[in-house]
């Protein structure tokens, strides 16, 4: 009942052993059943799907727009009697009116940087499914058999390391082949950065109307001639290591005949202050994450997980 009353919108969790262990007998069905993992600057979203599983990334800098005037409603004090007599009067109609024209610029749209797509060969049918996130350790882990074979993906956000780390397995020798495609609703291109590598780099809209307030036909506006507004953003996604063969295109990265593979990735954005230029003035998005991927290489999975854990849990 009390699983009910707390979560009645999404499917329940079971209650394992481990009470800080969440787990589920089928994938997320929407954005609200998907496990959340995150460091404080990227987040990620596991919707825990088989045959094509969805993991939703964002990066707490990446928002539309730009710097503003920092006084945009001079002069606002003249509506301030006119407020307070329709108050005084009971209209409280006209008074909320009034009240419009003395506010302030409506705030920008907190933007999605993309997806990870993990489509993976499979033939049969699907059993012994779960999923779970485990909050003592920040991991997700999904686990499902086909065929006589067991797959795993365990997935966590490393704040040390600033990159997503991906962890796939299959418990039968060169059973695992997936293709990992990544996509974003903002305008970009994708670049395949050698055999194990691609980059995806794009740019938030310039302005988002709060179209909730007032009709806009056209509320979410991509670019400006000023080179100013419209946030940069790139991420990475790169093969660290698997037994498998593996090529890329810009369709995405092919792992073929493996029994594991450990896939980083990483995401920066141009975000350089409040009153600076996102674009023109903004930080070398590509640079940076190509600095945390870079970075991250040198670590196997294993010392990646360990360093993640320890700075979790202190």
């Amino acid at each position: 009942m009390a699983c009910f009353l707390l979560v009645a919108s999404i499917a329940c969790p079971s209650l394992a052993q481990n009470s800080n262990i969440l787990w589920y007998r089928q994938p997320a069905r929407n954005w609200n059943e998907a496990l959340p993992l995150g460091n404080g600057r990227l987040g990620a979203m596991v919707f825990g799907r088989t045959g094509e599983e969805l993991i939703q990334l964002n990066e707490a800098t990446l928002w539309s727009g730009g710097p503003v005037n920092r006084d945009p409603n001079p002069g606002v004090a003249r509506y301030l009697p006119d407020i307070r007599e329709a108050l005084a009067a009971e209209d409280y109609e006209k008074a909320a009116q009034l009240t419009q024209k003395i506010q302030g610029l409506y705030t920008e749209a907190y933007q999605p940087l993309g997806d990870l797509l993990l489509k993976q060969d499979l033939s049969g049918e699907v059993s012994a499914y779960r999923r779970e996130l485990d909050i003592t350790t920040a991991t997700t882990t999904t686990r499902f058999s086909v065929g006589g074979v067991t797959y795993t993906r365990e997935l966590f956000v490393s704040a040390p390391d600033h990159v997503i780390v991906l962890r796939l397995r299959a418990s039968r020798k060169g059973a695992l082949s997936v293709t990992l495609a990544t996509r974003s609703p903002h305008p970009g291109t994708k670049s395949a950065l050698g055999r194990d590598d691609l980059s995806l780099n794009g740019k938030a809209p310039v302005h988002a109307d709060p179209n909730y307030v007032r009709y806009n036909a056209q509320p979410v506006m991509y670019g400006d001639s000023t080179g100013c507004r419209g946030m940069r953003f790139a991420l990475r996604v790169k093969v660290q290591g698997t037994d498998g063969s593996v090529s890329t295109d810009t369709s995405g990265i092919r792992i073929q005949n493996a029994t594991e593979a450990t896939v980083l990735l990483s995401a920066a954005t141009s975000f350089i202050g409040f009153d600076k230029c996102p674009d023109r003035e903004g930080r070398d998005e590509k640079g940076l994450a190509e600095g945390f991927l870079k970075k991250a290489l040198s670590k196997g999975w294993e010392s990646l997980r360990q360093a993640h854990v320890v700075d979790y849990q202190r």
